[in-house]
């Protein structure tokens, strides 16, 4: 196992936790790290029953842009892979697996929740209710693609965990990785000059904290070849313009609402002009995801 010395210079600290820009891993993260023991709780027992309490109501007012979404990056792979073999690591409810499944993929999700798990068997679909290792998940392999929805931050050894999903793939087999675009331009403007603080740090929920150009050194680190980048609606462009849903809740939803009907209309009649969008906020360093594929060699 590839196990980094974290070792660097301290960027914040937030709820007694130091985040660090480490030398060893490449990447910005909380220290200390929490125990396996501490994330199994957390996750099995407590993430969704007690943190996000509401996340199935809005994963069912949210289902037709999800839709939009996900098929979206199933394009993407298409165009990478003849393969329609999936392995979805840290699954959720189960949105991204059914997506596939309507557009003719086989899949199987990992999720260690077992709600989540109960929730994505309700849709059809296949999952193992336990946190992913390469050896549990090889004896239903190789997969032509595998993907890591806002996984990378959760994870106490990220690096360790591309590793094992390469390992997994077929040859040319390719990997699509969605994680928050973290200390961004835009989010550092609203923090130096705005007043903010560093909301988007949340220790008990993100271990680490990417930008496009770590979450792309940290995919070249473990040999896989990044050829699709991009990254989502820079949602920070509603607090520039007055909206502060950091410190009014209630805002966020409604935020969150105009940016669906934003992308919706345009990945219904102007896929081409979003996708350009993506890739040019990608370029920026802006957008508050951000999503890559990379390709094993």
């Amino acid at each position: 196992m590839h196990t980094p010395e974290h070792s660097g210079t301290r960027v914040v600290t937030v709820d007694g936790s130091d985040v660090i820009e480490c030398t060893g891993c490449g990447f910005k993260h909380v220290m200390p790290l929490p125990t396996p023991e501490v994330l199994k709780t957390f996750y099995e027992d407590e993430f969704y029953q007690e943190e996000r309490k509401d996340y199935f109501k809005e994963v069912e007012e949210d289902k037709d842009w999800w839709m939009l979404t996900y098929n979206h990056y199933y394009d993407l792979l298409e165009k990478h892979t003849k393969g329609r073999k999936l392995l979805d690591i840290g699954s959720g409810p189960g949105l991204f697996l059914e997506c596939g499944n309507a557009r003719g993929w086989q899949t199987l999700g990992f999720e260690p929740s077992p709600r989540a798990g109960e929730y994505a068997r309700s849709l059809g679909c296949e999952v193992v209710t336990d946190f992913f290792t390469a050896e549990q998940a090889k004896r239903y392999g190789p997969f032509d693609a595998i993907t890591l929805n806002f996984v990378l931050e959760h994870v106490p050894n990220p690096t360790e965990l591309i590793a094992q999903a390469r390992s997994l793939l077929a040859p040319g087999g390719v990997l699509l990785v969605v994680s928050p675009n973290d200390f961004n331009p835009l989010q550092k403007l609203l923090v130096e000059h705005h007043g903010y603080t560093s909301w988007w740090v949340v220790p008990k929920h993100h271990l680490n904290y990417f930008d496009i150009e770590s979450a792309s050194r940290l995919l070249v680190s473990r040999d896989m070849a990044v050829i699709e980048r991009e990254a989502t609606y820079p949602l920070e462009l509603f607090l520039l313009s007055g909206r502060n849903y950091v410190e009014h809740p209630e805002l966020g939803r409604v935020c969150h609402s105009e940016r669906k009907a934003f992308e919706s209309a345009l990945y219904r009649h102007k896929s081409d002009l979003i996708q350009k969008m993506f890739i040019d906020w990608a370029k920026q360093g802006i957008g508050r995801e951000v999503v890559s594929i990379s390709k094993k060699g």
